[in-house]
C-alpha cells in the first residue's frame, strides 16, 4: 500500500529484515517523530520520514556527480 504511513511488514519488506528489526526500525523513527511534536501510532511511521532518514533526501544528492558516474562506467 502506498499510503502516508508504512507498516513494520513494509518494512521488513522493504529492508528484506526480520519483522522484529522492522518494528525496531519504526519505533526509532517513531521516536524522533514524537521528540518534533508528531503523534505516532504503534506499528506504523510516516513514509516520507522513512524514506528520508533511511535513503536521504534527493534534493541533497548531486545527481550530476551520479551522472557523471555512470558516463564514465560506459
Amino acid at each position: 500500500m502506498d499510503g502516508r504511513l508504512i507498516t513494520a511488514k513494509e518494512v521488513a519488506e522493504d529492508l528484506e529484515c526480520s519483522m522484529q528489526h522492522a518494528y525496531k526500525i519504526v519505533r526509532m523513527l517513531n521516536d524522533e517523530l514524537i521528540e518534533m511534536g508528531c503523534i505516532t501510532m504503534r506499528g506504523k511511521t510516516n513514509r516520507s520520514y522513512y524514506e528520508e532518514r533511511l535513503f536521504g533526501r534527493i534534493d541533497e544528492i548531486d545527481l550530476s556527480e551520479l551522472e557523471t558516474r555512470a558516463g564514465h562506467e560506459r
